[in-house]
């Protein structure tokens, strides 16, 4: 097994079984973290907007928001993470790349920010959607799985020079 594979086999498994649990268990000290975090995007962008945290909730004028550990996208992660899995066993050769590893990475990056960014938007009292969640897992996988799925089958040197 190569390392990346290796790797990238411990990050699917923590996503997907270990995350969670570990995100629910600590959230009393990662909590007022990340709200902290919040409260900071907000504050850049609704500055003239006055909004106060208490532990893990955001006060203003016009919302009272309670972040759970729930809010920070976990089963996102998971969903995506579960996803991934199943596609790496398929094709577990193709998935031992190093490029696999980064599409995953950033798969759970852009997941992780576009959830950030709902947190935002609703800190400032836009608005609040719960079923984009989906959607957004399932074009992430797309384009991070992608990769994986096609496969490009080259001719031998040998048999390009016969048929030129």
């Amino acid at each position: 097994m190569k390392i990346c594979g290796a790797i990238l086999l411990a990050l699917v498994l923590f996503f997907s079984v270990a995350f969670p649990a570990v995100v629910q268990a600590h959230w009393g000290a990662w909590g007022p973290i990340y709200v902290r975090l919040l409260l900071a995007a907000c504050h850049r962008a609704a500055p003239s907007q006055r909004i106060v945290q208490f532990g893990t909730q955001l006060y203003s004028r016009s919302v009272e928001l309670s972040v759970y550990p729930q809010c920070t996208g976990v089963d996102m992660l998971r969903i995506y993470s579960i996803l991934f899995g199943a596609v790496m066993i398929l094709n577990w050769k193709r998935a031992q790349r190093p490029m696999t590893l980064m599409l995953y990475a950033g798969g759970l990056c852009v997941l992780w920010t576009a959830n950030f960014c709902r947190n935002v938007i609703m800190g400032i009292g836009r608005y609040h959607a719960q079923g984009w969640t989906a959607a957004l897992v399932f074009c992430v996988f797309v384009v991070a799985a992608l990769p994986m799925l096609l496969r490009r089958r080259a001719k031998p040197l040998a048999n390009r020079a016969a048929s030129a």
